[in-house]
């Protein structure tokens, strides 16, 4: 009470004089805290009180419970006040009268406070009450928990948190129904957060709202409005405008209200700028779900759920869009552990909300919404997904998109003189970022100032940590080695490589759709040990044909979340075919699995959809694996050319050692080399590696020694044949 007395608060203070007040008149039995009689204590002189207790009860009567035993209920006028009181009021006999005396402390309290002027506490009860269309008991409620967190307020008795709504009635003067019905899962109290789930107010509700230390109106703390800097035109989004864009405008405009739009896919796709374009297009005011606090924290689930039933309540459903972004956490399901309590507190976690809240939250907007995620739809419940008037997945961005973004924001920074057209194309193609790591990097380059010449130096430099950070490939990384040549590689298939790559560069000329008896497939798989040399001649041939190479490994497909795979599958192909770039599988395996030794359905469905989209693929399909005896026996008639790398035979040894190390080898030597089993090309960059950073001349004697080491450690040798071994 120190501290309340410190700051006076006119309007809390006569608050908490009215709830105690009513305690006082409608509690009936005994007092087992004399915390109850702090506010007398605290803010009422000591020996007024003894004169006002003297003047209701006759010597006799204080005498008599001057003599009682039991703690609680012995009199001692030279008491503090509490104690004083908490032994009157439990004599039973003397309660009544206590009952009248504490009444008239009350009054003098009252009186003792004066009229005052309306403080801050006031102003923003009222505001709530405004913003949140509470009702004049809920008003009361919020107003008496608030009382109880920051003043000296305390029960009689110890409350058990389910006992809490029967105090509650008693303090307002209120009956216990209502009081239970407003106080309910179902009232705006629990439901907007604002009572946790113990009935008590949260301290981080409404952060420094209450007190006045923070300036921001109620409805600031949980949206604002988009003010429009850097929305893109319409057009920039292309087929997304001219179709779903144009679903959109008439599905909003027709809606009159509720319409629920999810924006979901990779992020860095454009979502959030689509929806603001969309916004302005409408000629709607974008309302955005904020994030984060004053502070930069990010908000928990429940506070932004809050605003967006703020919001829901306040905007023109006529006139309005809501923007819903980073929605992740809000729509991923989960069957339970959520509740909207302690709204101010802040998390990074992963978390999710239980879809009830989230289905009803859906169901009651009142107002055009676009729900903004970067989780994959099967991370969303069911009936979560279902209840979205529209939906539109954003694949990662192609080549040609990436080149219109490198266009426009070269604009928007006035570049145009530093990095032409030809150089757009070029960053396009060689860094597959988001929209977001072209503006920074764009950005920066403005604020440096570069001289033409060191322009790319400095995109390179500044692309380099942000791709690295965001797991972003750089495709002038999937290039053949300088030195690479067909030369000496053992393949084992009907075609050499040299008419493969000459197939594969008339199926390009022939055009992707080509008439023909049979719909012309492309599909090319390579099998063999590790190291042998597929993954290197797949760069190869995406040089030699001048096309960049999509390259997709299970971690880019396999997904936890049902459906998923099998979309990503679909994702990977429709790329490879708007970019007519050559899509590649490293270790397909891990999709192409024999499905009579599936333990699982969904490990079924993803071979199906893979095997679909190869039947209906109009581009170069490449698959690498070490272990086909593995894929599906259905795969095999889907792949149009079937080549084995093998270990290098005695001819291919010498061609790789003499081109690798740029030396020749005596016929000692060669003998020494034709005696090593299981020699993969890669075992040559690799012991070429080592003498290099070893700073030493090597002879051919320590080479050959190395690479017998290479061999020696290989778990999977081919111990069918003796390669290279002399007959």
């Amino acid at each position: 009470m120190a501290r309340f007395k410190q700051i006076p608060q006119d309007y809390l203070y006569k608050k908490l004089l009215t709830h105690w007040g009513n305690v006082v008149k409608n509690y009936k039995n005994d007092c087992r805290d004399d915390d109850f009689f702090d506010v007398v204590r605290n803010c009422f002189d000591h020996d007024k009180g003894v004169e006002l207790i003297e003047a209701a009860y006759s010597p006799a009567e204080l005498a008599e419970m001057a003599k009682v035993r039991a703690r609680n209920c012995r009199l001692d006028l030279s008491d503090p006040l509490d104690d004083i009181f908490c032994a009157l009021w439990n004599n039973e006999g003397a309660r009544d009268k206590c009952r009248v005396v504490l009444d008239t402390v009350r009054e003098y309290m009252e009186a003792e406070c004066g009229p005052g002027t309306e403080d801050i506490v006031a102003r923003r009860f009222d505001e709530l009450v405004r913003v949140l269309k509470l009702n004049e008991l809920e008003a009361e409620l919020l107003v008496f928990a608030y009382v109880r967190d920051q003043t000296c307020f305390s029960w009689p008795v110890r409350v058990e948190d389910r006992e809490k709504p029967l105090y509650y009635a008693m303090a307002l003067d209120r009956s216990y129904d209502e009081v239970v019905k407003a106080m309910s899962p179902q009232g705006k109290l629990l439901k907007l957060g604002l009572l946790d789930s113990d009935y008590d107010f949260s301290r981080r509700t409404l952060g420094g709202f209450m007190d006045g230390t923070s300036d921001e109106t109620i409805e600031r703390r949980f949206y604002s409005k988009s003010e429009g800097k850097d929305i893109l035109p319409w057009e920039f989004f292309g087929d997304l405008s001219t179709k779903d864009g144009e679903v959109l405008k008439r599905m909003v405009t027709a809606s009159g209200g509720k319409c629920n739009i999810l924006l979901y896919g990779a992020p860095g796709t454009g979502k959030t700028s689509f929806a603001r374009s969309l916004a302005k297009e409408l000629g709607r005011t974008a309302w955005e779900i904020r994030q984060g606090d004053e502070d930069g924290r990010n908000m928990k689930s429940e506070a932004r759920m809050m605003g967006i039933q703020v919001c829901n309540g306040q905007g023109d459903p006529a006139t309005s869009l809501m923007i819903v972004d980073e929605a992740d956490e809000l729509l991923r399901g989960s069957s339970g552990g959520f509740s909207l309590f302690g709204l101010f507190g802040f998390d990074t976690g992963g978390k999710s909300t239980e879809k009830g809240v989230m289905n009803s939250i859906l169901d009651e907007m009142k107002i055009p919404a676009v729900w903004i995620s970067n989780a994959p739809a099967g991370a969303m419940d069911e009936s979560v997904r279902r209840r979205f008037d529209y939906s539109i997945c954003f694949e990662r961005l192609t080549g040609a998109q990436r080149v219109s973004i490198w266009r426009n924001q070269v604009a928007k920074h006035g570049l145009e003189a530093l990095v032409p057209e030809s150089k757009m194309e070029e960053y396009a193609a060689r860094y597959e970022t988001s929209a977001g790591g072209i503006s920074t990097v764009l950005a920066n380059v403005k604020r440096m100032a570069p001289a033409p010449d060191k322009v790319d130096e400095l995109v390179a430099t500044l692309m380099k940590p942000h791709c690295k950070l965001m797991g972003v490939k750089d495709a002038n990384t999937f290039l053949p080695a300088k030195d690479y040549s067909l030369d000496g590689l053992n393949i084992r298939g009907k075609v050499s490589l040299e008419r493969l790559v000459k197939a594969a560069r008339n199926y390009l000329d022939a055009g992707f759709s080509a008439a023909s008896e049979d719909k012309p497939r492309m599909n090319i798989l390579l099998y063999g040990p590790p190291g042998t040399g597929k993954t290197e001649f797949v760069k190869y041939l995406g040089k030699e044909l001048d096309r960049k190479v999509v390259v997709m490994r299970g971690s880019d497909i396999l997904s936890k979340w049902v459906g998923e795979s099998e979309q990503n599958i679909v994702r990977a192909f429709r790329q490879a075919e708007a970019e007519h770039a050559i899509l590649f599988f490293d270790e397909v395996d891990g999709l192409l699995q024999d499905r009579t030794h599936a333990a699982r359905s969904w490990e079924i469905t993803q071979v199906n959809e893979l095997l679909q989209q190869m039947e209906n693929f109009d581009g170069i399909m490449v698959a690498a694996t070490n272990f086909s005896k593995n894929l599906d026996p259905a795969t095999m008639r889907r792949f149009t050319f079937k080549l084995e790398f093998g270990y290098l035979d005695d001819a291919g040894k010498k061609a790789f050692f003499e081109r690798m190390f740029k030396t020749k080898l005596s016929d000692e030597e060669c003998a020494e080399l034709r005696l090593l089993r299981n020699v993969a090309p890669g075992d040559f960059r690799t012991v070429r590696q080592e003498m290099f950073y070893l700073g030493e001349d090597a002879t051919n004697a320590e080479r050959i020694a190395a690479l017998k080491e290479e061999c020696a450690v290989k778990k999977d040798g081919d111990k069918s044949r003796a390669i290279g071994f002399a007959a």
